[in-house]
C-alpha cells in the first residue's frame, strides 16, 4: 500500500511541476550575475552599487528592482546584459556631511535610473541625497570608466 501511494505522490508531483518549469522558461529576464561570476570582460557592464562618496552626497545603494521586476543582487553590484535598462533600491544614507535640512521629513521613492549600459564598461550608481528639497534626491550614476 506505501509503495502504490509513494508512486502517486511521485506522479503528482512531477504533474505540479511540469507546467510550473514550463511557465518559468518563457519568463524573459535579464542576465544578472554576481560581481565574482567569470566573464570575458566584452559580454556584460559592471554596476557598482557599494561604493559611495559621503563627501559629495552619494549613498551606497542595495539594487532591488531590474526593469521593473523585484530582483536579488549583490549589494557590491552585480554585472547586467548591455542594453537599455532600469534599476532602483534602497539606499543608505550618511547625513554627517549632508545634513536633512528640509522640514519634510518623509523621503519619497526615487524614480527609476534609465542607463544604456555597455558591454565592457562599469558604471557606479548612488542616491544623490544633497538638494535641500527631498524631493530631488535621486538615484545617478556619478563614474563610468573602462573594465579592466
Amino acid at each position: 500500500m506505501s509503495r502504490s501511494l509513494n508512486k502517486l505522490l511521485t506522479s503528482l508531483l512531477v504533474l505540479v511541476v511540469l507546467p510550473l518549469s514550463a511557465q518559468v522558461s518563457s519568463i524573459e529576464q535579464t542576465s544578472v550575475l554576481p560581481l565574482s561570476a567569470e566573464m570575458t570582460d566584452g559580454e556584460m557592464a559592471r554596476v557598482v552599487t557599494s561604493k559611495g562618496r559621503p563627501a559629495q552626497c552619494l549613498a551606497p545603494v542595495a539594487v532591488n528592482r531590474i526593469d521593473g521586476e523585484k530582483r536579488t543582487v549583490s549589494a557590491l553590484g552585480f554585472l547586467i546584459e548591455p542594453g537599455l535598462h532600469s534599476i532602483n533600491g534602497k539606499a543608505s544614507l550618511d547625513l554627517t556631511n549632508c545634513p536633512l535640512s528640509d522640514s519634510n521629513l518623509y523621503i519619497n521613492s526615487a524614480a527609476d535610473l534609465e542607463v544604456e549600459f555597455k558591454a565592457g564598461i562599469t558604471y557606479y550608481v548612488g542616491y544623490y541625497h544633497q538638494p535641500a528639497n527631498t524631493e530631488e534626491w535621486k538615484l545617478v550614476v556619478w563614474q563610468i570608466e573602462e573594465s579592466r
